[in-house]
């Protein structure tokens, strides 16, 4: 288990963008998709985390099904509060010149009970069965770090793959990533999000890793699977 710290405040300007972010006026289709995302308390992480990278990878074949299983205008969203906690880990990335690239954040249900058919015996993607993946609740972010251009550094492994090198704890034998890893949890950990022990680039919001958080299924709010 990854040691619990307390969330850095979030300054009180920050704060006041992420509920103004909430509310603007987005393109018909996604406004339609926002708004009914934001009744069900989840944000829009691009308005809501200034100078975040989104890379979906779910909305490309650059996955472990070879294949999109989200449309490619998919939504980037988390939880408010969950929102406001990858906003500080941004914020103190970027103060050494770094920042976060987003690789998964809430994830549909129907998109995930795809990924556990395709990849039940990875022991990635929880059996339905047993229940959900907190990133269905939007409170779990996929995640890695670049530099200021948003090119992104060397890290263990690739995403969703080689989890026999993908450990939180991995000791890398390049330096470089080591310290690429070592910059990323550190960051993640001070905003209160805990790194799953066995994939580095995933991460649980503390505020809610004993809590049943309620799913929130892609039809609920309009975002369709890819065909």
């Amino acid at each position: 288990m990854a040691r619990t710290r307390l969330p850095r405040l979030l300054p009180a300007a920050a704060l006041a963008l992420l509920c103004a972010c909430s509310s603007g006026p987005p393109g018909r289709k996604s406004g339609t998709v926002i708004s009914r995302a934001e009744a069900r308390g989840l944000v829009d992480v691009t308005r809501a985390v200034p100078g975040v990278r989104v890379d979906l990878r779910y909305a490309t074949a650059a996955n472990v099904t070879g294949r999109p299983l989200y449309t490619r205008d998919m939504p980037c969203l988390l939880r408010r509060s969950t929102a406001v906690k990858l906003a500080a880990a941004q914020a103190r990335l970027q103060e050494q010149g770094l920042g976060l690239k987003i690789w998964d954040a809430w994830r549909p249900p129907e998109a995930h009970q795809r990924l556990h058919e395709h990849g039940a015996r990875t022991g990635m993607f929880i059996d339905p069965v047993r229940g959900w993946s907190r990133h269905c609740g939007g409170v779990s972010v996929d995640a890695t770090l670049v530099d200021a251009r948003g090119r992104e550094l060397p890290m263990p492994t690739h995403f969703d793959e080689n989890l026999e090198h993908a450990a939180s704890d991995t000791r890398h034998p390049d330096p470089a990533v080591r310290a690429n890893l070592a910059l990323l949890h550190e960051a993640m950990r001070g905003a209160g999000f805990a790194p799953l022990p066995g994939e580095w680039w995933h991460f649980d919001d503390l505020e809610f890793l004993h809590t049943p958080i309620p799913v929130i299924r892609g039809g609920d709010i309009g975002v369709p699977l890819a065909p």
